[in-house]
């Protein structure tokens, strides 16, 4: 076997194994795993943060645990999806995602997260925050909050979530507000 022949069959063979790794073992090794509260404390506590900085009304805040994978399996991360009024905003007028934004970084919440999404996402320690502003309403459409922000936690927490169903949303309206 020439020279270029081994060395094309070995980096082959070495895609080939990464490839199987990827696809049999997934991301569910987890080096410094969390535990379930302290996954649900990450984001529950940063949603208090964000609600006390932004002196926000909330209208709706559910938290639940979400699998970091396609295939719904561990690990999992926390997340709390909440709306609320930004006070000073007449209800029925849209709030200003500048201000939001600017706000959120004063308090500090950085725009450089490395978390992908449509719309405008911050981070602040191992949480990301991605921020939705709801646009002006349409006549006869009616606001029920100013903006929405889900906030993501890190995918460490390894225990299997399918098996107590917590993967269900439970609200944490009290517990943010």
């Amino acid at each position: 076997m020439e020279r270029t022949e081994r060395v094309w069959s070995f980096w082959k063979s070495t895609a080939a194994a990464a490839i199987t790794t990827l696809l049999l073992g997934g991301c569910a090794e987890v080096r410094d795993p969390i535990t379930p509260e302290q996954a649900r404390a990450e984001v529950v506590d940063a949603a208090r943060e964000v609600v006390r900085d932004l002196h926000a009304d909330v209208t709706e805040a559910l938290f639940r645990y979400e699998s970091c994978n396609d295939q719904g399996e561990p690990p999992f991360r926390g997340v709390v999806m909440m709306s609320f009024w930004m006070p000073g905003v007449p209800h029925d007028q849209p709030a200003d995602p500048q201000r939001v934004i600017a706000e959120m970084t004063a308090h500090g919440w950085s725009t450089d997260s490395d978390f992908i999404s449509h719309s405008p996402t911050l981070r602040k320690g191992d949480v990301n925050a991605i921020v939705t502003v709801v646009p002006p309403a349409r006549p006869g459409q009616t606001f029920h909050s100013h903006v929405g922000v889900d906030l993501n936690g890190q995918c460490r927490d390894t225990f299997d979530h399918r098996k107590d169903r917590s993967i269900l949303s439970v609200d944490v309206s009290s517990e943010v507000s």
